[in-house]
């Protein structure tokens, strides 16, 4: 599954992404250039890894606030 995120901006990020979701995927692939996460999951843990995205901030909230920061982030 591809996930649209925000906010990837160097390598630093990528690893970041890459600790925080390996426990719960086997395999995650982060292409900075397009701000595309890749994850090998299943459906049941989609909501969950999206929710960990969204706490390392590489995620808008879908709240309006969370909309906003995303539209300023870009």
């Amino acid at each position: 599954m591809k996930i649209q995120c925000v906010n990837i901006k160097c390598q630093g990020c990528v690893d970041k992404i890459k600790n925080a979701l390996l426990d719960k995927c086997q395999n995650v692939e982060v292409d900075i250039k397009t701000q595309m996460v890749e994850v090998d999951v299943g459906d049941e843990l989609v909501d969950e890894v999206k929710s960990q995205l969204r706490e390392l901030g590489f995620l808008p909230s879908d709240s309006v606030f969370g909309k906003i920061k995303g539209f300023f982030s870009k």
